[in-house]
């Protein structure tokens, strides 16, 4: 068999993974669902190990489906829901059991602080970030400064969805301008965050991760992820993008 590609979309209600071949056609594909958990009003919660037990599952289930040959899978690449905030500590893991995802709101006080330092004219000029605001990912980092400042202070990156499964993957810590761009601190046309914004929310600038293009590959299977999912290690993982955006 020719060389394979592995594709994952986390979504809201669970991952999609497919298997294509080098021509684009499909091979196998397979949907793994995970819970979203309400503890309280506006708050909307997902366990990032759920994400992670579904693509690992998802590719064993598509190896087996196409019978396909583990050492013929040449790439791998997610797209991910958006705005989710996962806490990581230097060595990776979440800080959180269960994190915040998109349409989780529960940050209200945290956008009203925000907009007494920033103008929301030209917060919405520079950004492009619209619907409540309380979505956007900053305003939920905010929430864990001010709400969990134990986790905030233990953590080395705040990551998105698909950028921690990469992690999981590779080892290495990025994201793509697509998802960086619900931050709620990314300038459009400069193409980079915006430090007045960063600064604005009070937050470590280093909390932010690189950004790169979805395109660019960020590294490769390590040996513990390629045991997990039954693939051979070195397998290079592109950094993907935003689910709407892809």
């Amino acid at each position: 068999m020719a060389a394979t590609l592995l594709a994952f979309d986390l979504g809201t209600g669970g991952a999609k993974a497919s298997l294509y071949d080098a021509f684009g056609a499909c091979l196998a594909s397979t949907f793994v669902s995970y819970d979203t958990l309400y503890p309280d009003a506006g708050w909307h919660e997902q366990r990032p190990a759920d994400w992670w037990r579904a693509v690992v599952t998802s590719t064993r289930d598509l190896l087996a489906a196409s019978r396909a040959r583990p050492g013929d899978v040449a790439g791998i690449a997610l797209s991910g829901q958006s705005l989710a905030v996962v806490p990581v500590d230097a060595a990776g893991e979440p800080l959180r059991a269960s994190i915040p995802i998109w349409s989780d709101t529960r940050a209200s006080a945290q956008v009203d602080a925000f907009f007494r330092k920033v103008d929301p004219a030209a917060w919405y000029a520079t950004t492009g970030n619209g619907f409540p605001a309380a979505c956007y990912a900053v305003f939920k980092m905010m929430w864990y400064r001010d709400h969990e400042p134990g986790t905030l202070a233990k953590a080395r990156w705040v990551l998105g969805s698909k950028d921690w499964i990469n992690l999981r993957l590779t080892g290495k810590a990025f994201t793509d301008f697509s998802y960086a761009s619900g931050t709620g601190v990314y300038d459009l046309v400069g193409w980079k965050y915006h430090p007045g914004f960063v600064e604005a929310s009070g937050l470590p600038a280093a909390l932010f991760p690189e950004i790169v293009p979805s395109t660019r590959i960020i590294g490769t299977l390590t040996r513990e992820a390629a045991a997990a999912l039954g693939l051979p290690a070195g397998v290079p993982v592109a950094c993907g993008g935003v689910d709407n955006s892809c």
